[in-house]
């Protein structure tokens, strides 16, 4: 089971709808995924697979209330059965570290892939995670947090740490230290693992729990972001 953290240097920056909609992705690839959300006073989702009216047990009732997974994970619909959402508890309750290494022991073989947002990593055990996915966007102020926030990631111990810039519009404004995206991942020290375009339609989609339009760029990028990280070679789409 390959667990996957999505993570960011700052809020702001999108990685919910990533994770999402990298799940979706790798559902369609016919892995088995689990979405987990672990924030600690928030939910989204539910909203953007448009399983809001499904949730009833949530990732507070299993860590500290004893709800067996299987009861709390609700199926998604549309993805034969290969996406399922354990949503964020609302009511602040956190998930700490022996928590969760008990909770993915309770996993066992159920799932291919396990996505997790809103992980607090810096008291985690890193090697539990088969890839960190650092989100940001292509603005001075996020690549500088993202930059320190991937150092503490090294230094605790992260080996797979990879880069995905979000919300990159057709023309980029000059930014602090950095002329280009090798400049930026210099600056992070992560390998590129994916260019997301600034899109109306995935901010539709995401707001309106709609799938994406299947011929559309970003589809493709969350398509070869999944390929990636199961392994396959794909070419980087940026335009």
């Amino acid at each position: 089971m390959k667990v996957v953290a999505v993570t960011s240097g700052k809020g702001g920056t999108g990685k919910s709808v990533v994770a999402a909609y990298l799940g979706m992705a790798l559902a369609d690839r016919g892995q088995r995924v689990l979405l987990l959300e672990l924030g600690s006073s928030f939910r989204s989702l539910d909203l953007i697979t448009g399983m809001q009216n499904s949730v009833v047990l949530d990732t507070g009732d299993v860590l500290l209330r004893g709800a067996a997974v299987e009861d709390a994970a609700v199926v998604c619909d549309g993805y034969d059965g290969n996406l399922a959402l354990l949503a964020a508890g609302i009511n602040g309750e956190r998930c700490w570290p022996d928590q969760f290494t008990q909770l993915l022991d309770r996993l066992g073989d159920a799932y291919d892939c396990v996505v997790v947002d809103g992980v607090e990593l810096a008291a985690m055990d890193l090697a539990q995670f088969h890839t960190i996915l650092m989100v940001l966007t292509p603005d001075s102020l996020c690549v500088r947090a993202c930059a320190h926030h991937a150092r503490a990631l090294y230094a605790g111990g992260a080996q797979n740490l990879r880069l995905v810039i979000n919300n990159v519009p057709p023309r980029i404004l000059p930014m602090y230290g950095a002329q280009d995206f090798d400049d930026v991942i210099d600056m992070v020290g992560a390998q590129l693992i994916g260019v997301i375009p600034a899109s109306p339609k995935l901010q539709y989609s995401s707001n309106n729990a709609q799938p994406l339009d299947e011929e559309t760029l970003t589809v493709k990028v969350f398509e070869n972001m999944a390929a990636r990280l199961m392994g396959e070679q794909r070419p980087l789409l940026v335009r």
